[in-house]
């Protein structure tokens, strides 16, 4: 297993605990996002899952967010079940996709929607106000991804917000999350 994937793997996991963690009402409420409600971070994190399962099976990426389904987690453990499938299967991993960001490898494509995925799963558990505790080695190997990635990409509306300078003993969530933007 790559490193890419199983870092993927344990990210669409913690995200599935959140979202069975939070109450029904969390769909409506105002997440950390500006102007999402956490069925918005639904739609953009089962976008995310539906590009990693597109990219694996050598399709189209999408084009627009899902709708989030009555039930979002059974709707998420399909989707989840059959990205995993698609992502099991020989050189898949080693084969390149046309993902949002040109060709990549898949390795490299899972990689960038599970650090997606990650920082969403804060996102609904702060809108949902479940456990927002997020694996510490996941934050900081997601951090030194998004530190990788070129400024322009990184920061520009609809994507991360400006930096915030992270308290001195702050620990890797936190950092993690001051680097995207957001307030702990």
């Amino acid at each position: 297993m790559s490193a890419n994937l199983r870092s993927f793997t344990t990210a669409i996991y913690g995200f599935e605990h959140v979202l069975k963690m939070s109450p029904k009402k969390a769909m409506r409420m105002n997440s950390p996002c500006p102007e999402w409600k956490g069925a918005d971070v639904v739609a953009h994190t089962l976008a995310a899952m539906t590009a990693a399962h597109r990219a694996a099976m050598a399709g189209p990426m999408p084009k627009s967010l899902p709708k989030v389904a009555d039930d979002p987690v059974v709707q998420w453990e399909r989707l989840r079940d059959r990205t995993l499938t698609a992502l099991d299967q020989p050189e898949v991993l080693h084969s390149t996709a046309d993902t949002f960001f040109g060709p990549l490898r898949v390795d490299t494509f899972i990689g960038l929607m599970g650090a997606d995925i990650l920082v969403h799963t804060w996102d609904l558990a702060r809108t949902g106000r479940v456990d927002d505790r997020l694996d510490p080695a996941l934050c900081r190997s997601t951090l030194r991804l998004w530190r990788s990635i070129p400024a322009e990409l990184l920061r520009r509306p609809g994507v991360f917000a400006a930096p915030i300078k992270p308290h001195r003993d702050a620990d890797a969530q936190t950092k993690l999350l001051n680097f995207l933007g957001r307030e702990c």
